[in-house]
């Protein structure tokens, strides 16, 4: 007798080990019965694990890992957005109302909830505005919203969520990493910091140097192909002696901003290039043809270069280009990275202030 009470109590133990990590139980109503994905966004929908809903019931049980933002879909249809985080957290609420699916039960998921509603009332506002003055005045409303939900969740994902996702691209990379550095310590342990932070020290690189940084910033050479198919290096344009300033412009015909600016470029080009300026592009477009179009139909005289495949080309990675259009000012005389997208007329501007 003894011995069988010890085994149950072992398979008792197996058991309260084996409890997921995150529950994530679902009551909404007006949710069509039928199978429920839980995908990760962050990797481009890739499926995490699925579950059947029946009367708008459902479950997702994970194990341990890193606490990460999923999204519950049904076929094409979004339900809600969750953090899957230690404890048991609870979706509920009815699917056919405006905003009416709410997440609750962990720290993340709350402060995730509670950030969501209060832009759902802004957007509300937002369109139903009369005037102008009163849009600007709830982006204003909005940044500040945005600066508090990081404040105030400097200890859990939603709020390094949010730091990534809203100021990635309006903050310089040293700028970044100050921001970084004031998460807590077990924040600074997630995956999603290491990497943010080491991208950001790449960037730095790249970046005009700022107040209170000691990395000077010298450009990294360039070697592709040109419309011709011949090698053409960055680093002899930049040590090219007629050369005093070089913009290296990444660039692609599909996209529109970047069509947009090579106007402004084509008249820096012809004001100053006698004066020693010169243009590097490098062109992430994939279609020769269309490459060779636009530089004949914007009349891109300068250095143009490409790999023909997109993103995907040795520069972007070397200088964390993750947008376009970017450029960044070359100072021939000492190879420094001077500026960093300049856009419309201040490409002219600045080679005035330089080129006096």
């Amino acid at each position: 007798m003894k011995k069988i009470l010890m085994i149950l109590a072992t398979v008792a133990l197996a058991a309260s080990c084996a409890r997921p990590y995150c529950t994530i139980e679902g009551d909404v109503a007006n949710l069509a019965d039928g199978t429920l994905m839980l995908t990760e966004p962050v990797r481009n929908g890739a499926v995490i694990d699925s579950t059947k809903v029946v009367a708008g019931k459902f479950c997702f049980e994970l194990p341990e890992g890193e606490t990460r933002q999923y999204a519950i879909l049904s076929g094409h249809d979004h339900i809600a957005m969750v953090y899957a985080e230690q404890g048991v957290v609870k979706v509920s609420g009815d699917f056919s109302k405006d905003n009416g699916v709410q997440v609750a039960g962990t720290v993340s998921n709350d402060a995730y909830n509670a950030f969501n509603n209060d832009l759902y009332v802004l957007n509300r506002r937002f369109t139903q505005a009369a005037s102008s003055e009163e849009r600007e005045a709830i982006r204003g409303e909005f940044d500040v919203l945005v600066d508090k939900a990081i404040a105030d969740n400097s200890n859990n994902p939603f709020g390094v969520d949010m730091l990534l996702q809203t100021k990635g691209y309006e903050l310089s990379a040293y700028e970044m990493l100050q921001q970084l550095e004031q998460l807590s310590p077990e924040m600074q342990l997630l995956q999603t910091v290491v990497d943010a932070k080491a991208k950001a020290e790449r960037k730095m690189k790249t970046e005009p140097q700022v107040e209170g940084s000691d990395i000077v910033p010298i450009y990294i050479d360039v070697v592709q192909p040109d419309v011709n198919g011949n090698e053409v290096s960055l680093k002899s344009v930049v040590e090219n002696p007629a050369n005093k300033y070089v913009l290296l412009d990444f660039w692609a015909s599909w996209c529109g901003p970047c069509m947009g600016e090579m106007p402004h470029l084509t008249a820096a080009y012809k004001k100053y290039h006698k004066k020693g300026f010169e243009i590097f592009g490098v062109s992430f477009d994939r279609n020769k043809e269309a490459w060779m179009n636009a530089i004949k139909n914007m009349k891109m005289e300068w250095v143009n270069v490409s790999t023909l495949n997109r993103f995907d080309n040795p520069a972007a990675e070397e200088y964390v280009v993750e947008s376009i259009p970017t450029n960044l000012l070359i100072d021939c005389s000492n190879g420094v990275i001077i500026a960093k997208n300049l856009r419309g007329e201040e490409v002219e501007k600045k080679l005035a202030e330089l080129l006096k």
